[in-house]
This record gives structure tokens, C-alpha cells and sequence, in this order.
């Protein structure tokens, strides 16, 4: 599991749903929330972003069309094994993906990639 401090910058809310903003040291997360009351989430709260590393996309190139939750970074170390590899990238973040479709990219220890994670595969501690 990934974890990064931060603080909530935003929050836009819909009845039952929330999209909150958090500033980490990585960059600004977008997070949707489901069923949140609201008097739960306040701007300026210190707060943790959680995600599998199942859940991150790992591309070779940047991702014009992503514009939330996508980030360069070098990978600082790959374990490959016959079925996943796991990446580890230098910010901290590790990545789980299968080896051949990681192979395909073609990235090797100290290329720059770009990974991002879906705002509905994100958890919120405050």
C-alpha cells in the first residue's frame, strides 16, 4: 500500500459525493469520496492518501489526456518475477503491474516514467 502525507487544499461537494484536493510532496491527489458528511472534511487538515500498487498505471510516455493524479518520476529499482514485477519509483511510490506488459514499455532502472492512479482508487485518512 501507497501512502503519502498531505493537506486538503479543496473541497467540492454533491450530495453524497466529495472530490478533495490533497497537496503531497508529490503534487496535488484528487480523491472522490463517497457517502463523506461533510463536517468530516475541512481545508488546512493534515491527511494521508492510500493506494494499492495495483492500482497505478505505469506508462513510458507522458499521458496528454491524464491531467489528475499523473506524475513523472524514475524508477529506482525493478524486482521482476515470471508473473508481476514490482517497480519502485524514486518519490516513494511502488508499482505492481504484470511483467510482460511492463517489459513492453521497455523502462529500465533510472528511466523517467509517468504513473497515475484513478481518484476512485484513492482512500482519505484525516
Amino acid at each position: 500500500m501507497n501512502a503519502l502525507e498531505g493537506t486538503i487544499t479543496q473541497i467540492s461537494t454533491d450530495e453524497n459525493l466529495a472530490l478533495v484536493g490533497v497537496d503531497t510532496p508529490i503534487g496535488e491527489f484528487s480523491v472522490l469520496l463517497l457517502d463523506t458528511p461533510q463536517q468530516d472534511l475541512q481545508v488546512g487538515v493534515r491527511s494521508k492518501v492510500y493506494f494499492k500498487s495495483t492500482q497505478v498505471l505505469l506508462m513510458a510516455q507522458s499521458p496528454h489526456s491524464c491531467t489528475h493524479n499523473c506524475f513523472a518520476s524514475r524508477i529506482a529499482h525493478i524486482q521482476k518475477n515470471t508473473i508481476l514485477s514490482l517497480v519502485s519509483l524514486e518519490d516513494g511510490v511502488d508499482v505492481l503491474v504484470a511483467t510482460r506488459a511492463f517489459e513492453n514499455l521497455g523502462l529500465r532502472e533510472g528511466d523517467e516514467c509517468w504513473w497515475g492512479v484513478s481518484a476512485g482508487d484513492i482512500l482519505l485518512e484525516s
